[in-house]
């Protein structure tokens, strides 16, 4: 009887192989979900320092130039527009910023259902960009004549328009215009502008005077429009827009950045005029008069990444702009977050 000569894999090579196999299988597993949770971790963290500096970009810019004129602050104002001295974003002369405290300040009709509790919000009220130079006005005609033509995207039909020279300056609505040959028009015309020009007499100016849009825009912390489970840095602005056809002009609102969870805001006032803050106070701490006295403002915000990319539940507290904030339970995250802090000092109001 011939002796049978064995072939293939016994039982336990095979055992020994499969588990080798499972071995590398569950390393290279490993690996790959070690290398996917780094890269959303990288990702978020990239996306959550992308929008934080867009975030300081958009609000530091406007504080800078809170109050500003092409003109040095003149002595004497007229506000020509429908209760242009008790709206919060027509009574420039009076203010040029303010703020509103989360909890305690009563917030402008236009966001006050929207800014999330305990959250501030800031109103910088300012010039253009853009200003250019007047021949004359006639108060007759209810005419401003400029030296030159005028792009179309400037000073549209309805837009706030701000006139100054070094001895007065006035607001008002514009409710016609003609680009091509330089002129704005400042009559009464409810049926075709709000909130209309209240009166038509806006003084008498000169070549030696100056002429912007008027810019006036608040920030504020919103439930995104697009994830309402997340919090957005928002704006809203009056501006004309043509929309179907015709050209309107009205708060808007724009949704900048999602991830910004807090935003919080101290102002500092200069109470002696040596251009120096003395002190810094909560909106709600600061009154009427003193508003003229910010030279500077100390903002924090509070920024939180998209998807939740840590391995532990965040039960941090966060100081923000002298506000300490917790991490939320009620649903407690996984989220990254990160706080900065920066002091914004108001160009026209320090030298």
């Amino acid at each position: 009887m011939s002796a049978y000569k064995q072939k293939g894999f016994s039982v336990v090579e095979l055992m020994v192989a499969l588990l080798l196999g499972l071995f590398l299988v569950s390393g290279v597993t490993g690996m790959y979900i070690s290398s996917k949770q780094t890269y959303r971790m990288t990702d978020n963290l990239s996306r959550l320092q992308e929008s934080l500096r867009f975030s300081l970009e958009f609000i530091s810019r406007d504080i800078r130039m809170a109050g500003y004129l092409p003109c040095r602050f003149p002595p004497t104002f007229t506000n020509a527009i429908t209760n242009g001295n008790s709206t919060w974003f027509l009574d420039f002369f009076n203010y040029g910023i303010r703020g509103y405290e989360g909890g305690v300040s009563t917030f402008p009709s236009e966001i006050n259902s929207d800014v999330v509790p305990n959250t501030d919000a800031i109103a910088v009220l300012k010039g253009g960009l853009y200003s250019t130079s007047v021949d004359f006005n006639n108060d007759v005609t209810n005419t401003v004549a400029l030296q030159n033509p005028f792009p179309t995207t400037e000073f549209g039909l309805g837009e706030i328009a701000i006139i100054c020279d070094p001895r007065q300056a006035s607001m008002f609505q514009i409710s016609g215009r003609n680009s091509a040959a330089g002129t704005l028009n400042y009559t009464s015309s409810p049926t075709t502008i709000a909130p209309d020009n209240a009166i038509t007499n806006i003084g008498s100016y000169g070549d030696d005077a100056q002429i912007t849009p008027y810019k006036p825009v608040i920030y504020f912390i919103a439930p995104s429009t697009q994830n309402p489970a997340i919090n957005s840095l928002k704006k809203r602005f009056f501006q004309a827009r043509l929309i179907a056809g015709v050209e309107t002009a009205e708060m808007w609102e724009e949704e900048l950045l999602e991830g910004v969870e807090s935003m919080q805001i101290l102002y500092g006032l200069d109470v002696d005029n040596d251009q120096i803050a003395d002190r810094f106070e909560a909106a709600n701490d600061i009154a009427a008069s003193e508003w003229p006295n910010v030279i500077t403002v100390r903002l924090g915000l509070l920024m939180a990444t998209g998807e939740e990319v840590t391995s532990q539940i965040d039960t941090n507290s966060y100081n923000v702009a002298g506000t300490i904030i917790s991490a939320p339970t009620t649903p407690a995250d996984r989220r990254l977050r990160y706080v900065v802090n920066t002091t914004i000092n108001l160009r026209n109001r320090v030298q």
